[in-house]
């Protein structure tokens, strides 16, 4: 099975390149909903979490996540400590629904992964593809997605990797400017180059 490593910023549409792989036949792991998966069930995580964060991150025995994140987004140390906590538990996990669909015959898995590098995640995969969008398009689609104003996103925006960063990392880049179309046929390129 050959798994492709799919990343991008807010708003440059992995979701709906997410769609198209999975109306393609692939299967997709989100690695924010595994995160949050493993934030409720992972018990070893989440003790390993309140041995160096404290309970104050907790909340009747639940991992309050607003109150971690205040606490390591303020502080580059501490989201280092958490993510040295976290990524072999969610690595695991990846390596684990990548076992179960290789058994159950899949050819193609994708990992959508924001952070598919800066957590080694890269190094899973036989592929790595951005997605890019042009800033104003990128906007737009945070607005109507997460009801923030214009100015907030383009702070979001403005706090995450360039356009030019995923050109120099990324095995292949898709430009998803809205036409549904031209992102089903790049996400079929990709598809087929894989499998030859």
């Amino acid at each position: 099975m050959k798994i492709i490593g799919l990343t991008g910023g807010s708003g440059v549409g992995k979701s709906a390149a997410g769609a198209e792989f999975i109306a393609a036949g692939c299967g997709v792991l989100d690695a924010d909903a595994s995160y949050r998966d493993l934030c409720e069930h992972c018990t070893p995580m989440l003790e390993e979490i309140r041995s160096v964060f404290g309970d104050s991150c907790f909340t009747n025995s639940n991992l309050n996540r607003k109150a971690l994140g205040a606490i390591v987004f303020a502080d580059s140390d501490k989201l280092a400590q958490l993510n040295a906590i976290t990524h072999p538990y969610i690595r695991q996990a990846a390596r684990d629904t990548f076992a179960k669909w290789e058994k159950e015959g899949r050819e193609i898995a994708v990992y959508d992964a924001p952070v598919l590098f800066e957590a080694g995640m890269d190094a899973l995969c036989d592929t790595t593809v951005g997605i890019l969008a042009d800033r104003e398009i990128r906007i737009q689609r945070i607005m109507a997605r997460d009801g923030i104003t214009r100015e907030y996103a383009a702070l979001r925006i403005d706090a995450q990797h360039n356009d030019e960063w995923y050109r120099t990392r990324c095995d292949t880049i898709l430009v998803n400017n809205g036409d549904l179309d031209a992102l089903r046929a790049q996400v079929h390129t990709v598809i087929h180059s894989l499998l030859g």
